[in-house]
């Protein structure tokens, strides 16, 4: 027997609002003598920090009021404060592709035919060949519908109802084996792909021995076209790297008591490029005076110049400081509400080829995340004494503590009185 209850429904209580905070268990990565952190020089610092656990943010010297700043990844990177959806403008997708199209170009169709080898290299591998396929069509219907006209009006399908013979002009027909259409189209193919069959031009047609001779030229050239095409296409610099990998995501942290921007970049290959250099540009939008909106690029100086030596995966670091077009981005919320674009460029020599490279990539405010940093993934075998890489966790990322940088005047409010 079942019995229903009949009990009032209970109002449940409201929710107490309260301001994110860091857990109080802090994480930290597990650092061991084997470690090794391409992305720092400086050992010792680690090394002093686990020793002295009960350091504080007060004993480094940062002038700050909280010791959690807060992450990005505890706000909404695609809303506004009001609660309306943003919409990032990208100038370059994350696969390297740039988000342009240029559209009312006078006699486009003209200049396209002018530089035909570019054309066809910039094609995308469908639409090419899609074209060389479509050429080897039409050049064996084209020289066999010619060569079934010429056999046509030679008589060579005339033939005695009750004998079979050939009724035509001549003794002989013009193309031995051919007695229609099909068989038309089975001597054009074997002659432009040079494979042989039964069937042959003979002495009778001097226009068959021409269109032979006209088909075997075609041949050869939309097969060295297609050959040269695709070499150039496959070895061309934008689609050299794709094997070059790039971070999902960028992030800013401090570094050597420095705020810097980083990411991840790797090259898994076995023999990586010569004389690679990093660049990264700040594309952003700029109102003049006047009410004129430009795209203004800013280049962000890098570690090193941005000379990277990407043997293993290697960390790309900006220094935060004064003169960085990022330097007035002090805290998560400036810097998810912000609209820009990192745009991504390494550029080196191939060592196979010897050619140009390049590889892009760039990185919006969503996907820079404040108060993280890329976990260590290079360790030391000692027993077959080289070193691993956990490719696996290449965009691992943990919080960290983020000091708040106050200016003077804030620090002056905020020290007590005596």
């Amino acid at each position: 027997m079942i019995i229903r209850s009949i009990s009032l429904p209970v109002k449940p209580n409201p929710l107490d609002p309260r301001p994110l905070s860091r857990s109080p268990k802090q994480e930290k990565v597990k650092d061991n003598d084997a470690d090794y952190y391409p992305e720092s020089p400086s050992g010792i610092r680690r090394l002093q920090a686990n020793d002295l656990e009960t350091e504080s943010r007060s004993d480094q010297n940062f002038p700050f009021t909280f010791d959690w700043a807060g992450s990005t990844i505890e706000l909404n990177p695609g809303t506004d404060d009001d609660g309306f959806r943003r919409i990032m403008h990208r100038v370059m997708e994350k696969n390297g592709r740039e988000n342009v199209v240029f559209r009312r170009i006078p006699e486009k169709s003209r200049r396209y035919m002018r530089d035909v080898i570019n054309t066809l290299i910039e094609l995308k591998w469908m639409y090419m060949l899609t074209l060389f396929l479509s050429s080897f069509f039409l050049s064996w219907i084209f020289f066999g519908a010619l060569c079934y006209m010429v056999a046509y009006y030679h008589g060579d399908f005339i033939f005695d109802a009750v004998s079979g013979e050939r009724l035509g002009e001549g003794s002989e027909p013009c193309i031995y084996g051919v007695t229609n259409f099909v068989s038309m189209m089975l001597y054009s193919i074997t002659t432009q792909t040079t494979l042989g069959g039964g069937q042959y031009a003979s002495e009778e047609c001097p226009e068959t021995i021409f269109l032979y001779f006209m088909q075997m030229m075609c041949g050869a050239a939309i097969e060295g076209s297609m050959v040269s095409i695709v070499y150039a296409k496959t070895m061309r610099p934008a689609k050299q790297w794709t094997k070059l990998k790039f971070s999902d995501k960028a992030v800013i942290c401090y570094r050597d008591g420095k705020l810097c921007l980083l990411f991840r970049v790797c090259d898994p290959r076995e023999r990586q490029s010569i004389d690679s250099k990093i660049r990264v540009y700040m594309i952003v939008d700029k109102h003049t005076r006047e009410g004129e909106l430009i795209k203004t690029h800013t280049e962000l100086k890098l570690e090193g110049n941005g000379e990277q030596l990407i043997v293993w995966p290697d960390i790309v670091c900006h220094v935060i400081d004064e003169s960085s077009p990022l330097h007035h981005f002090s805290s998560a919320k400036k810097l998810n509400a912000a609209q820009f674009e990192l745009y991504v460029t390494i550029v080196g020599t191939s060592p196979t080829t010897a050619q140009m490279t390049e590889a892009k990539t760039s990185f919006v405010p969503r996907e820079i995340f404040w108060g993280q940093r890329f976990v260590n993934i290079i360790h030391y075998d000692a027993s077959n004494e080289r070193y691993i890489v956990d490719y696996e966790n290449f965009n691992t990322t943990i919080s960290v503590d983020m000091p708040v940088r106050l200016t003077p005047s804030n620090q002056i409010e905020l020290t007590p009185e005596n």
